[in-house]
């Protein structure tokens, strides 16, 4: 008898398809909660009609299967028909690229309240920077809760049109919260977790030029740096402790971070939210002592998780509209509390010294940053990209 030999065979054929179907985040856009200003804007909710939403892959796959959200609602949501579509270089539809999404088979699905779900994976290769639109047939009347972008509207069923009809243009919700890929080459997994700073608000739009679309493709470009992937995880207007635009960070670091497939590093930059000064005298604006003990919450909560952690250090934001003295007092005592601390932590990203300005250290540096003093132009994001690299590489692919 020759068991051994082909139990040895049986054991290696499910290792291979184990690794085969090892997935990571391509693309990821964080559930921030129904918006009655998003809402609003638009006049309604959706009812029988297509929202198509565009996104930019940021590694190469051979496999692919997308993450719908319905984390953040009371009800549940149903999905009459998804499909996804390549777009090219001026993003009109690549011919023949048209595919229906299914679910468990079926191209319909309901999810249930405060629930994710997956579509069925199937063969569609992707490549680095490349773009694609999802498709999504909403038949009821739903304001999904995931995150705002600008999306196409089309009335009816679409979801199998090349070109939506008669499409309307509007920010508003789309569904998909991620794209995972199978096949790519990545080893390592960096989920950068913030507010706007990350998410990067004040970049080129549809230029993918946030800190951590600009460190991807460096990293890319870096000798040892193909090992990496970056799932951004940022959301503009979060905060740590205290509800802002999406869950606090404390409230979605599982959601948003540990639960990411393949999840190796993340690097946390988040508080000028809770800093800022607050209008309403009965908000709460949290002193720079339980800032400091959310960090370590985060801290502990990603070490459980086997996550090893970055910090960086929160800009400089003299002249923003919620700026104020006691605010840079806590600044600083957050600053010093990570530099202090940088032998207990993975990595410390020095964004404070990268963006201040020569001579004014407690001001963005004015060439970075877009005339509010607190968000990043292209350039800024370019030196927060730069100020990143190092730190990143120095985590090695092993």
């Amino acid at each position: 008898m020759r068991v051994l030999p082909i139990l040895a065979l049986l054991m290696s054929g499910s290792a291979q398809a184990t690794a085969a179907e090892r997935w990571i985040p391509a693309w990821t856009g964080p559930p921030i909660g129904y918006e009655p200003g998003i809402r609003d804007g638009l006049g309604r909710a959706f009812k029988d009609e297509t929202v198509r939403q565009d996104l930019r892959v940021a590694v190469t796959g051979k496999r692919l299967r997308v993450r719908f959200t319905n984390e953040l609602a009371d009800t549940p949501l149903r999905i009459g028909a998804a499909s996804i579509l390549r777009l090219d270089a001026d993003g009109g539809p690549v011919p023949d690229s048209l595919r229906p999404l299914t679910f468990a088979g079926d191209t319909a699905a309901r999810i249930p309240a405060h629930a994710p779900m997956l579509s069925d994976p199937f063969d569609y290769p992707v490549s680095a920077g490349e773009r694609l639109a999802i498709s999504v047939w909403f038949p009821d009347d739903v304001a999904p809760p995931a995150h705002a972008q600008m999306v196409d509207i089309a009335a009816g069923n679409a979801t199998a049109a090349r070109e939506l009809p008669t499409p309307r243009r509007a920010r508003a919700s789309g569904l998909a919260s991620a794209l995972e890929v199978t096949g790519a080459s990545a080893t390592r997994v960096l989920v950068t977790f913030g507010d706007s700073i990350t998410e990067g608000a004040g970049a080129t739009p549809g230029k993918a030029m946030s800190w951590p679309d600009q460190l991807g493709r460096r990293l890319a470009a870096a000798p040892g740096g193909r090992c990496w992937a970056v799932a951004n995880q940022g959301i503009s207007g979060n905060r740590l402790l205290d509800s802002g635009r999406g869950p606090s960070a404390l409230a979605r670091f599982d959601r948003d971070v540990l639960a990411v497939p393949g999840a190796t590093h993340v690097v946390i930059l988040e508080g000028i939210n809770d800093i800022g000064k607050v209008r309403d005298a009965a908000d709460w604006q949290p002193l720079a002592d339980a800032l400091i003990a959310a960090y370590e919450q985060l801290l502990a909560r990603a070490r459980a998780g086997g996550l090893r952690v970055i910090f960086g250090t929160l800009l400089p934001y003299q002249g923003a509209a919620y700026a104020d003295a006691a605010g840079e007092q806590r600044r600083q005592a957050v600053n010093a509390w990570i530099r202090a601390n940088r032998k207990r932590f993975d990595g410390v990203i020095d964004f404070d010294t990268a963006m201040g300005e020569p001579g004014q250290p407690g001001v963005m540096r004015l060439s970075g940053q877009i005339g509010d003093h607190l968000h990043p132009n292209d350039a800024g994001y370019t030196a927060m990209a730069e100020a990143a690299l190092p730190v990143i590489l120095a985590q090695g692919c092993r």
